[in-house]
């Protein structure tokens, strides 16, 4: 809007002396525009010094479509940033995604089919069931490709980009507002208005956004230099004050849910107890309630939640019930786990067991996976101790009845 009416329209009108005919107007008028224009109020003489009215011009109303693209732009770039490298995380969340929104309108045989592919997919994705080397520690941080965190490092990531992209473009539209050279400073603008209109001020009359304004130009006649000084009435300020007050106002709300937003996110994914409570809302279904609260299967919703999904997979799963819903998210944690579960009880009749005779030793895990010293069988979690309804699925992938 800004643009057309700055390029195609009319976004200024002078008043112009009488023997200003036709072209001599029109090329007036557009020498203002280009040539910025300054600003004294009604109340103040004209400045006789041409220095003194230079120190007065306003030169950003020519520029505001290119720096509202260049915000926009801004806006954008951590967008960009996340959809391009989350793709090379091996992890397909995009398709994920979309599987598991498609399976709210699915039923019965259909959904169960569909449920079945998208748990065999993240559970490959996610290697949910297969060991991973300790990582190297460097100070407090840990080093390694099998940490499972890409994808969740950069998510915070992005998210910190947007709270240095909104403050960020806070400065620089105050910057770009302020005119210290006329002794006007609005870091604070928006507020600055709502105090003018509490005390019933007409802030339309600021320094920032001036309806009227002068312009001096010069004429040349017959090698004699003729300067005229015109007043002209800047028709674009009009747009230009009330789409800055929004924003204004807008960028405040924006900074300040995506501060609420960055903390939220960074307490709710990086801790590894913030991890295990979202997946333990997530199993809250009446056949795993009794198994979760249990305390001597706390250790296994704990390797579940922080070495088999690790925080990649408790993104997605935050993710899927964002978009697909709850119920969806939760049927599908609650086949991850029973893969897990089923993985567990693999180990446990591969691996030797203290106390017992056997010397295998064969795992698809190996012998330095995170599960070393962990209950191999959890005695709550077997399909015979666990109660499941119809067209449940039971933790060894095998559908329980053939629904109603």
């Amino acid at each position: 809007m800004v643009s057309a009416k700055q390029y195609v329209g009319a976004p200024i009108q002078c008043w112009m002396p009488t023997e200003f005919k036709g072209g001599w107007e029109q090329y007036a008028e557009d020498y203002c525009f280009i040539q910025n224009t300054y600003f004294v109020h009604f109340a103040e003489s004209i400045p006789e010094e041409i220095d003194e009215r230079s120190e007065r011009e306003l030169g950003y109303y020519q520029w505001v479509p290119v720096v509202l693209a260049l915000q926009a732009i801004l806006f954008y770039l951590p967008n960009w940033i996340w959809k391009t490298l989350h793709q090379h995380s091996g992890l397909d969340m995009t398709t994920a995604i979309n599987d598991a929104r498609r399976m709210r309108s699915l039923h019965c045989e259909e959904r169960r089919t569909e449920m079945s592919r998208l748990t065999h997919y993240l559970s490959e994705s996610l290697e949910i069931n297969l060991a991973h080397r300790v990582p190297t520690r460097v100070l407090f941080f840990r080093i390694g490709r099998g940490l499972g965190s890409y994808v969740s490092m950069l998510y915070l990531i992005v998210k910190a980009l947007y709270l240095v992209n909104i403050f960020g473009q806070f400065i620089l539209m105050n910057n770009f507002l302020n005119n210290h050279k006329i002794g006007s400073n609005y870091s604070l603008w928006g507020f600055s208005v709502i105090k003018d209109l509490w005390y019933g001020q007409e802030w339309q009359e600021s320094n920032v956004f001036p309806r009227v304004t002068l312009c001096d130009f010069q004429v040349r006649r017959l090698a004699n230099i003729h300067r005229y000084t015109v007043q002209c009435v800047l028709m674009i300020n009009m747009f230009n004050e009330k789409i800055y007050l929004f924003i204004w106002f807008w960028f405040l709300f924006v900074a300040v849910s995506t501060i609420i937003n960055f903390i939220y996110c960074v307490a709710t994914l990086v801790p590894p107890r913030s991890r295990e409570k979202t997946l333990k809302q997530l199993l809250k279904q009446d056949r795993l309630q009794d198994a979760i609260d249990a305390p001597e299967n706390a250790q296994v919703v704990h390797r579940f939640a922080n070495y088999a999904l690790r925080p990649d997979g408790v993104l997605l799963l935050r993710f899927i019930e964002g978009h697909a819903g709850a119920i969806v998210a939760r049927d599908l944690c609650a086949n991850l786990f029973a893969e897990y579960v089923k993985g567990l009880d693999y180990r446990a009749s591969h691996l030797r067991v203290p106390g017992s005779q056997s010397t295998k030793s064969t795992s698809p895990g190996g012998e330095d996976a995170y599960h070393e010293g962990m209950p191999l069988h959890p005695p709550n979690f077997y399909p015979e101790k666990i109660p499941r309804g119809l067209n449940e699925p039971d933790f060894h992938g095998t559908p329980k009845g053939k629904g109603l």
